[in-house]
């Protein structure tokens, strides 16, 4: 379950019961990521702890302690609930984190230039270019609709008074001289009117090409108030981008500087054999060679079918039953080997004793067997070639049993586990914690640090 906010995170504590410290909560408040991780170990070792799997629940609890002391340089004891301050893992709280990340989230809303003024040259662009061709029709034209009425009115009244003057001159009397001379009055007003056209024409055509600048004239303008706009932003943008530079090489000379001063005190702090963590982590590996060496002891004992001494078994974690167990198994799977070998020495056959002595073998060591093909470098073969060697009557399932042992990552891991034993900070039980940390079983855990 990942909480979003520390206030979720307050309201999962309490709703689990769980018991925080002040130091976890400080470490949960510095990044809610931490605070999740916090909160899922301890809910995986309430679970192991309620299933009674205590090996499970120590691991989990090595797991936090790695995470306190990485991320928070503090360990929280036995039981998590205490601060005591750790240099095993270098921490570093950056003063411009803050400054960093507000600068980085400035620069990043400049990735993309987008112009103020897109919208409007797009609008000018299209009306510019969904322009009409220019074409010119009188009749369409309200401007010659205007004229065409006026001099139609003036030819007709030219065609009137030229017919009155001469009514007026013959006494009334119509002629053919008076009819011709009223229709070339009206058809001077006529040509008039058909005179006008062109200058109508030419008018429109004008103002078609004016609009076309006008339009023109607006995208220049756009665009010049787009380039300003760009050469701002481009301006503030390379500002940021300077600050966030400047800000980065300070924060790195910083942490450097962190870094030598926690180099030099961890250096000291690792020299001083009263320091009472280290200590606990020798007289664990001590611990643990110790009950390793009695645990191989008390095995060899047990596959030639004979009981350790008590000293033995409590050394090795062993329980009582579990070694009556063991040698009741034993001795089921030897009794037919030692009827076997007892019937062949009776027999007289002329067995050579080298065989015999192959068939009076105790339980094959499969453990020695695989260890040492791995050391091989070809354990295939290697099986193949020794496997009567180490107690084995036949090869058969060997190859299968030996890749379920080691697989194919198991190299990586041990090479892994050499750079740790190997690195002037670690310890062999800061090396096992890390392989508990990963999830590592104790069974391969043991046949690792063999092979050291």
């Amino acid at each position: 379950m990942a909480f979003k906010n520390l206030e979720e995170l307050a309201k999962g504590i309490v709703s689990s019961g769980q018991n925080w410290s002040d130091a976890d909560k400080a470490l949960a408040q510095k990044d809610i990521r931490y605070g999740n991780s916090i909160y899922t170990l301890k809910n995986d070792w309430r679970n192991a702890m309620q299933k009674g799997d205590r090996t499970a629940a120590q691991e989990i609890h090595d797991r936090a302690e790695d995470f306190r002391k990485r991320y928070g340089g503090y360990s929280g004891g036995a039981d998590g609930s205490q601060y005591l301050r750790d240099s095993t893992y270098f921490t570093y709280e950056d003063p411009y984190e803050e400054t960093l990340r507000s600068l980085t989230d400035a620069v990043l809303q400049y990735e993309r230039f987008t112009s103020p003024y897109q919208q409007q040259m797009e609008q000018v662009l299209e009306q510019y270019l969904g322009r009409e061709p220019f074409s010119y029709t009188a009749e369409r034209d309200p401007v010659w609709q205007q004229y065409q009425k006026m001099y139609l009115r003036e030819g007709q009244r030219a065609r009137e008074d030229t017919l009155g003057n001469y009514a007026a001159a013959t006494g009334g009397q119509a002629s053919t001289a008076a009819v011709n001379a009223a229709s070339q009055a009206q058809d001077y007003y006529n040509a008039q009117m058909s005179d006008v056209i062109p200058a109508l024409y030419g008018q429109a055509y004008d103002r078609w090409r004016n609009e076309g600048e006008q339009y023109a004239g607006q995208l220049d303008m756009l665009r010049g108030m787009s380039s300003d706009a760009l050469q701002a932003w481009d301006a503030n943008r390379s500002l940021l981008t300077e600050q966030l530079s400047g800000v980065q090489r300070q924060s790195d000379v910083q942490y450097g500087r962190a870094y030598q001063k926690w180099s030099r005190d961890y250096e000291i702090e690792r020299d001083r054999l009263d320091d009472s963590r280290y200590m606990e982590e020798t007289a664990y590996d001590r611990a643990q060679k110790t009950q390793q060496q009695a645990l191989s002891q008390a095995l060899e004992w047990l596959k030639m079918g004979v009981a350790p001494e008590d000293a033995v078994i409590s050394a090795a974690g062993l329980s009582a039953q579990a070694v009556k167990s063991y040698l009741g198994a034993m001795e089921a799977k030897l009794a037919p080997k030692s009827a076997g070998r007892a019937a062949i020495r009776a027999s007289g056959n002329g067995s050579s004793s080298g065989k015999v002595e192959e068939q009076s073998r105790a339980t094959p060591d499969d453990a020695g067997l695989f260890r040492d093909a791995y050391q091989s470098g070809h354990p295939e073969n290697y099986i193949a070639s020794h496997y009567k060697q180490y107690g084995f009557s036949k090869s058969t399932g060997l190859s299968k049993e030996y890749r379920a042992l080691y697989p194919a990552e198991f190299t990586e891991l041990l090479e892994e586990t050499r750079r740790i034993v190997d690195a002037s900070e670690y310890s062999p039980s800061a090396a096992r914690a890390h392989l508990r940390a990963k999830g590592i079983n104790e069974k391969t855990i043991t046949q690792l640090m063999e092979l050291l």
